[in-house]
């Protein structure tokens, strides 16, 4: 049983909160879990009931299961599930599988022992046998959802044969829900089919920009944020223990008048004074001690 895209169901806002979150109102684990999520997160999968192919087995086999399905020993069954996504939209994994195994009581096996050889037309009842609901997270493995999963559904198992005079006798299974789901997703004329109604809740993922940082989870997102802060912060103040000491001056009054001095005696052409007084400038920045009593402020 296969969902194609245009079997793929969206959920509108109302459908989402006004009739699948009120039908769990009384469910504090089910709202709570539901709380998360949003309706563009719910996608609903129409799964047709009949096989994609014919059921061919050879007769020693169907001899062998229908021994099983008449002994004493346990007979599994396993219900198995894939969900493929787009893996550029930020997916870990593009195929997303699960399984679950039950065995059959033997009410269930007598049935199906029945059917297999013939004397029984009627589908065979499966008792929570089919996951409804499925969370589709972003890597390989979908898991069915506990908080939702209080209810789990029944389907009925049947198998078709046509006679062929060419090809002989011809089967293949169908399987269908023993009851629809909360949203109704199914047309008027559609409404009788055979066919299973899966529900899945996708996770949101980041966009893939940011994959190489999601994929680390939230200790990886800290530790590159505080990384690219701390980066800036240390360019900020390197090298400043180098100018600190020429460009946080308290008081500059001296040296400013000292400048100002130069320039005049430069002016007018007093160019030993100008040598003397810029060797007393240099002289300045050359000696810390100096500096700090000239620059001191006016009141110290």
């Amino acid at each position: 049983m296969s969902a194609q895209q245009n079997q793929l169901r969206d959920v509108s806002n109302h459908e989402f909160h006004n009739t699948f979150m009120r039908s769990y109102l009384s469910d504090p684990e089910a709202m709570q879990w539901l709380e998360s999520y949003m309706p563009e997160d719910l996608t609903i999968a129409e799964l047709e009931g009949s096989s994609n192919s014919l059921w061919t087995i050879s007769p020693p086999s169907r001899t062998n299961i229908m021994k099983m399905l008449s002994s004493k020993e346990q007979f599994p069954i396993t219900v198995a599930w894939s969900i493929q996504r787009n893996p550029t939209l930020g997916a870990k994994a593009e195929f997303s599988t699960g399984k679950k195994v039950m065995f059959l009581d033997d009410k269930t096996k007598l049935e199906l022992f029945l059917l297999l050889n013939g004397t029984r037309k009627d589908g065979v009842v499966i008792k929570h046998g089919f996951q409804r609901y499925l969370r589709a997270p972003t890597d390989s493995e979908a898991k069915p959802i506990e908080q939702l999963s209080t209810e789990e559904v029944s389907i009925t198992l049947a198998l078709e044969r046509l006679h062929n005079d060419s090809e002989g006798v011809q089967e293949w299974w169908i399987v269908n829900q023993t009851s629809p789901g909360k949203i109704n997703v199914r047309s008027p004329k559609n409404l009788y089919n055979a066919g299973l109604e899966l529900y899945v809740f996708s996770d949101q993922v980041s966009p893939p920009s940011l994959g190489f940082l999601a994929g680390y989870g939230i200790m990886g997102l800290y530790a590159s944020v505080v990384l690219v802060i701390g980066k800036f912060v240390r360019e900020f103040f390197s090298g400043i223990s180098h100018t600190i000491m020429f460009e946080e001056l308290p008081n500059v009054d001296r040296i400013l008048k000292l400048c100002t001095d130069i320039f005049l005696v430069r002016e007018t052409g007093e160019l030993d004074l100008e040598e003397d007084m810029y060797a007393k400038l240099i002289f300045l920045y050359r000696s810390p001690e100096t500096m700090i009593k000239w620059t001191r402020e006016k009141t110290q």
